[in-house]
């Protein structure tokens, strides 16, 4: 692709987008209308799972999927998956395959109904939020524009914090915890609450509880993140959709699924966070994520559609 400006060769920054060397222009790359009309027939269709590159069957198993995007070398596509040792326990799946023989690329798993919802409505405002090569345009949020019910969620989650730090109250069944290293114990449930800085209570918030606004505090690696969406926190899980940015090119921009874990048991024991390669802030890659990268813009909303009849066909209903 040439520059229109300079007519020089463009160089690609990802998929679909290119940059001029030059005048630094961007441009994103124009899909002719016959390639179009084909995906409008493959998009939004439930496929049987022979049709879908197989996964590891010890682990899962794939029931039916709608495929987003299919190229020669790019395969993304929202699956429905069961357990392999009990086929009602299911979950959605957003799976991405590379290369000409379609090799695993990257996953996120959706496990929970309120997750799945959180996810739908963060796509979407990522969605309003980013022009077609992602720049931003939206609002970080301490300047979002909060609802009543916006404001019930903080009071609530400050509520909680309060019972805790003053009472030592549990924040799954009000009775009174145990108080430890790093940490309180609940001796009745067996919730726990980490204390982190100046004794600050981290405890699981409820997907249906999560403020849903961007932030850019995230435990990202490699990369700089420019905004992002929690959709699940829990202590030792946190899952966000965040657009970042390659910080030897800030220009090169994507949206990626991230799925993080850490393991409690340093904090737990010794009352710090596990350091190592590929750790940020006491975090790191759940394990077989891979790299779940959306560079077109343009397909969020055909993930959307996916997930949302996903959720029908599991009868989970979403708000």
């Amino acid at each position: 692709m040439k520059c229109p400006s300079c007519d020089v060769d463009m160089e690609p920054l990802v998929e679909g987008i290119y940059q001029c060397p030059q005048c630094k222009k961007i441009i994103k790359e124009k899909i002719e209308k016959k390639e179009e009309k084909k995906l409008e027939k493959i998009e939004g269709e439930f496929e049987e799972a022979e049709s879908f590159p197989k996964l590891n069957p010890q682990y899962e198993i794939v029931e039916k999927g709608i495929t987003i995007t299919k190229t020669p070398n790019r395969w993304i596509a929202v699956l429905i998956c069961h357990n392999p040792l009990l086929k009602s326990d299911k979950y959605v799946r957003i799976s991405w395959w590379k290369k000409s023989f379609y090799r695993h690329g990257g996953m996120f798993k959706i496990f929970e109904k309120d997750v799945l919802s959180n996810t739908i409505k963060a796509l979407e405002k990522i969605d309003n939020a980013f022009d077609e090569v992602w720049g931003w345009h939206g609002k970080y949020g301490r300047k979002e524009e909060k609802t009543e019910e916006d404001l019930a969620r903080e009071r609530k989650i400050d509520i909680i914090k309060y019972r805790i730090i003053e009472n030592k109250t549990c924040p799954k069944c009000q009775k009174k915890m145990n108080k430890k290293k790093s940490h309180y114990e609940c001796p009745h449930c067996g919730e726990i609450v980490i204390l982190e800085g100046y004794n600050q209570p981290i405890f699981n918030i409820p997907s249906t509880d999560l403020k849903l606004q961007f932030q850019s505090d995230l435990p990202i690696n490699y990369y700089m993140p420019v905004s992002g969406i929690t959709v699940k926190w829990l202590m030792g899980e946190w899952k966000a959709l965040a657009v970042i940015y390659d910080k030897n090119n800030p220009n090169k921009k994507w949206l990626r699924f991230y799925w993080w874990i850490r393991n409690l048991q340093n904090v737990l024991k010794y009352g710090r966070k596990e350091l190592g390669e590929g750790t940020k802030m006491g975090w790191k890659a759940q394990k077989g994520v891979s790299s779940p990268n959306l560079y077109n813009k343009g397909l969020i909303e055909p993930i959307i559609e996916a997930l949302k009849k996903c959720a029908k066909d599991l009868n989970w209903s979403i708000q």
